[in-house]
């Protein structure tokens, strides 16, 4: 992974045109040149020729970026904003160091393979006294003050039994024999070979510890389309969380670890149902560990080399537009609901995939009427919304309206992160559009049928 040093070239591309403010959704907030890519790359800029430090301001401006890559995109220069910001970050955390609240929980917590699953799970039974049920929107309010939770936040509720500890009881009571016959009862169409095509699942914490349903829809739909399907248990968190808060040793090793889990198994696909982790997994985690020695240079190539979203797989490789399931879906929704459709950042621009899912839209036989700016970023951020909420709201704001303005019944997405965030600006604006997986719309057809 680059450091800002090395990235000095790629600053001096910037030309300082502005080009990236009309994009920007940061700068569409606030309104001020530092907010901008343009006013980041300059400020990275005075810094490497020592005019500046990393002061108070420095770091807030860094840490003020959603990594939307839209500057990127409409850049006429190509310059990597994203990665010049995520290098600076690299640098404070190196320098300055993390909070300690936030070394801890990356060093300890996140890393950890037992103690990770153990917190969430205590945090799971305690959720019921800290917060107070928002029954109508699946949701959780607080019931008194927190630390970084506000009162209007909507909080999603932690899952009573997570996505992979299911997995484990499932294993436990019939081995593999019994997840043979499971399969077999699902009666799974092949339309291209014999045997099965093998795909490894990566979860990622949303749907491990908070959309479990997610992650089953989408076991359901890979063996619907005829894919034999491995979920490795000992899989771990993709590290984009540790990386975006600059903390680089903890994302190399969530990398490296998630790269042994997988390669136990003999893949044809990895897959993940997470813009952001499979941004990660495809992208980052080649730029993480290229200093690692050649060994593992060309292992973690051969594992990128396979990574897809999942809608990338069904459509690109599973092909499921040209099975009986396309067909039997549109027979099953007869009620042809209206659907808009959310482009997640790390998908359109990360992964340049716009096409797969809203193929998989019409294939589940719903109608797709496009919002006016799907891939505007809702201001997630990964721990921008956290740390920043209220930016990071004021950011959805428009994302809320524009899907307000379709009259869709249902928004949905690819991102588990994207659902979350969407399912919280229309709940300050009092929206009850109903937000899901784009992969739920093909599994609820299966359910159906």
């Amino acid at each position: 992974m680059k450091i800002l040093e090395q990235l000095s070239q790629e600053i001096n591309k910037c030309v300082l045109c502005g080009t990236c403010r009309s994009v920007c959704p940061t700068f569409g907030v606030i309104n001020r040149e530092p907010a901008s890519a343009r006013g980041k790359v300059a400020l990275c800029s005075a810094f490497l020729n020592k005019e500046i430090g990393l002061s108070d301001g420095f770091i807030k401006q860094m840490n003020e970026c959603v990594q939307c890559m839209a500057c990127m995109t409409a850049c006429p220069n190509d310059v990597n904003v994203p990665d010049i910001i995520l290098a600076a970050r690299a640098k404070i955390a190196k320098e300055k160091g993390l909070p300690f609240a936030k070394s801890f929980i990356l060093d300890n917590i996140l890393n950890s393979e037992r103690l990770m699953p153990a917190v969430m799970k205590f945090a799971s039974k305690l959720q019921g006294l800290l917060f107070k049920g928002v029954p109508e929107e699946s949701g959780l309010h607080r019931r008194f003050h927190l630390p970084l939770i506000g009162e209007k936040r909507l909080v999603p509720p932690l899952a009573e039994r997570f996505f992979l500890e299911g997995r484990k009881l499932t294993e436990a009571k019939g081995g593999n024999g019994e997840a043979e016959k499971r399969r077999k009862n699902l009666s799974p169409i092949r339309p291209f070979a014999d045997s099965p095509i093998r795909i490894g699942f990566f979860a990622g914490c949303l749907i491990n510890y908070m959309l479990p349903h997610i992650g089953e829809a989408c076991l359901k739909v890979l063996e619907k389309a005829g894919a034999s399907v491995i979920v490795p248990l000992n899989q771990h968190c993709c590290g984009m969380p540790a990386l975006g808060m600059g903390d680089v040793k903890t994302a190399k090793s969530l990398a490296i670890k998630n790269l042994e889990a997988f390669e136990q198994y003999e893949l044809d696909y990895i897959t993940t149902a997470c813009a952001t982790c499979g941004d990660g997994l495809k992208r980052r985690f080649k730029e993480l560990l290229s200093d690692e020695g050649e060994d593992v240079r060309k292992r973690v190539e051969s594992f990128a080399d396979k990574v897809r979203d999942i809608t990338e797989l069904l459509v690109n490789e599973l092909r499921i537009q040209n099975s009986e399931f396309n067909r039997k879906s549109k027979i099953v929704n007869s009620k042809s609901e209206i659907v808009t459709y959310h482009d997640p950042c790390h998908l359109r621009r990360g992964q340049d995939i716009a096409d797969g899912p809203r193929e998989i839209i019409e294939i589940s036989g719903a109608k797709l009427k496009e919002m006016r700016h799907p891939c505007r970023c809702c201001g997630l951020g990964g721990t921008f919304n956290i740390t920043n909420y209220d930016f990071s709201m004021a950011i959805n704001r428009s994302k809320a309206e524009d899907i307000k303005s379709t009259g869709a019944d249902i928004v949905a997405t690819a991102c588990p992160g994207c659902m979350i965030q969407i399912k919280d600006g229309l709940h300050h604006l009092g929206i009850n559009t109903k937000v899901v997986h784009v992969v739920e719309l093909l599994a609820d057809n299966i359910i159906k049928q």
